[in-house]
């Protein structure tokens, strides 16, 4: 079922235009029609760039696009932002083809198909021919209980490397005000202040080969996203990924759900006091960490060697090792 107004708000009125509304936005008790919707949304979008100087200096933005909701929204609404208020800024898109049996394959058909309708470029990374490697190979090593957070570690990687390869000088992800609020929760609970840190509206390079990354979404919601894309008749995933079932985040999201419902506007209160109130005795306190050059791939790193070459050495012994016990 199309999400909306409740059932018994059916001849609920647009705050702004007074037509038959389409969305009700809780956090603000507010009725919308469609097209004030797609206002709203777009205006939204230009405040977050404008506010926290997303396109400073730039030329071209990578957007990294998964084919999911969120990515999809930012896709539409970037690529509609940059022709009317920034139309020296160039976009392009990035697609990473994980290997998913029944998801990999409609998300990589959605991404080219709406990337064809906008007229943009479009970059497919293909896991499988370029690496020789798939995500769902991570079932068969000891990562398969961590398998999501080794496709974060993966994505991460590969999208600022193919979006410093093609010369975008900024790194769009679709991360939403729900993404946000749920990491911060856990970082909370465990006191990771170097970590909190990190999570930002921007976070600016630090290194010539480590790509600006901007989040536009960081103030929206999920649903405003799905509304977004709905309210422009766009094409929606049907599969789900299949490994994230038992995923922690997902629980986090639904407890973050739970209170949201019981006190609206919890999540951008949250969001906007770790902002204004927490980040500034962070980034007083914390330094950022020097980065030096993986020895082993010349990508950005913390250590000798990043995160992706140790996860990928791990992941060849746990095949080496397979193999030879059978």
């Amino acid at each position: 079922m199309r999400p909306g107004p409740r059932a018994a708000d059916v001849t609920s009125r647009c705050r702004l235009c007074g037509k038959q509304a389409a969305h009700y936005l809780n956090h603000a008790k507010m009725h919308l029609c469609e097209n004030c919707f797609i206002k709203y949304y777009e205006r939204k979008v230009y405040k977050s760039i404008l506010k926290h100087n997303m396109l400073r200096g730039s030329r071209k933005v990578a957007v990294a696009f998964s084919g999911g909701k969120d990515s999809l929204a930012l896709v539409k609404a970037l690529h509609k932002i940059l022709m009317e208020k920034f139309p020296e800024v160039e976009l392009e898109v990035v697609h990473i083809d994980l290997g998913i049996p029944g998801y990999s394959e409609e998300s990589r058909d959605l991404v080219e198909k709406i990337c064809d309708n906008l007229n943009v470029k479009c970059h497919v990374y293909d896991l499988s021919a370029e690496k020789g490697y798939v995500i769902p190979d991570f079932q068969a090593t000891p990562f398969r209980r961590r398998i999501c957070g080794a496709c974060g570690t993966i994505k991460r990687y590969l999208m600022n490397k193919i979006a410093y390869k093609i010369g975008a000088d900024k790194l769009a992800t679709g991360h939403n005000l729900d993404d946000v609020v749920e990491v911060l929760f856990e970082l909370y609970l465990r006191g990771s202040v170097e970590e909190m840190v990190r999570i930002r509206p921007v976070s600016w390079s630090t290194h010539t080969k480590l790509v600006t990354k901007i989040k536009p979404l960081i103030e929206l919601t999920e649903k405003e996203n799905l509304y977004y894309v709905l309210s422009h008749k766009l094409p929606i995933l049907s599969a789900k990924c299949p490994l994230s079932k038992n995923s922690r985040a997902l629980k986090r999201k639904k407890l973050m759900n739970m209170i949201e419902a019981e006190i609206p506007g919890f999540k951008h209160t949250f969001y906007k006091s770790h902002l204004k109130r927490i980040m500034p005795h962070l980034r007083d306190s914390i330094r950022e960490p020097t980065l030096i050059e993986c020895k082993s791939c010349g990508m950005p790193s913390l250590s000798e060697t990043c995160s992706y070459c140790k996860l990928i050495s791990k992941l060849q012994k746990s095949q080496i090792t397979h193999i030879s016990n059978e």
